[in-house]
């Protein structure tokens, strides 16, 4: 298995360099939204660390504060899956995140006062459990806006939704013994963008609902709300009172 490593390797190298040529421009746009994370963590720096150095119970103990961690690794794994043609990998990790931030509130909701590890042993327990499927979660949550949050999360299922283009595309590829896919295909990368921020927006009201006292803090961030208002993020929008394009919802 190990002597096919080379050939495996040069598949994808052959993948990146065809993705770059022909959807440079829609995968730069991937890169730069990512930046939105940096931007929101100037501010929630400010909030979970107010001496500069340790970090408060609150967010050590949350669930929440996890998934933002994770966010920056997840975020970085979209962005090379979509650089490699892995489009039905990466639309995983974007629903990956939003079931991840639904279950983290609703516990860190109901469970105020247990530390980390023990929740993680609740995660662990519910996790798969019909009950706990996000638009369930969402409906029991007790937040703002919450009519709005199930829409643009259906939306989003919808197109995040494992299409049979992939499918056609490997079993092609495998037919004529070309291994791994090389087909590369801008209009997927394209909608890879637009659900990632639909994802940023949910994930960050949803963190704002839990911690609150972010808020404040960015609403005086210029970066961060500058972001709100060029991606159009309707549900920040509502909680940080930005006043967005006639295109908003």
């Amino acid at each position: 298995m190990l002597r096919d490593q080379t050939k495996l390797e040069k598949s994808f190298q052959e993948i990146v360099e065809k993705s770059k040529e022909e959807c440079g421009d829609r995968l730069e746009k991937i890169r730069q939204l990512t930046f939105i994370i940096p931007d929101f963590n100037k501010s929630l720096t400010k909030c979970c660390k107010p001496n500069g150095k340790v970090i408060l119970p609150q967010y050590v103990h949350s669930l929440v504060h996890t998934c933002y961690l994770e966010l920056f690794r997840v975020s970085a794994h979209i962005f090379f899956l979509s650089c490699n043609g892995l489009y039905r990998n990466a639309f995983d990790d974007i629903r990956y995140v939003l079931e991840s931030i639904v279950q983290a509130l609703y516990i860190d909701l109901r469970h105020p006062k247990t530390d980390i590890n023990t929740k993680i042993e609740i995660l662990k327990e519910v996790e798969d459990k019909r009950e706990y499927h996000a638009v369930r979660l969402i409906d029991e949550l007790e937040i703002n806006h919450k009519d709005k949050l199930k829409r643009e999360y259906k939306k989003l299922s919808l197109i995040i939704h494992p299409s049979h283009k992939q499918i056609v595309a490997t079993l092609s590829d495998v037919m004529e013994d070309k291994g791994i896919p090389v087909t590369v295909d801008c209009e997927e990368i394209l909608k890879i963008y637009d659900s990632m921020k639909k994802m940023y927006d949910m994930f960050f009201f949803l963190f704002v609902t839990c911690f609150s006292e972010v808020k404040e803090a960015l609403k005086k961030n210029p970066d961060f709300i500058k972001s709100v208002k060029a991606y159009n993020l309707t549900l920040l929008s509502r909680v940080l009172k930005v006043r967005l394009g006639k295109s908003s919802n």
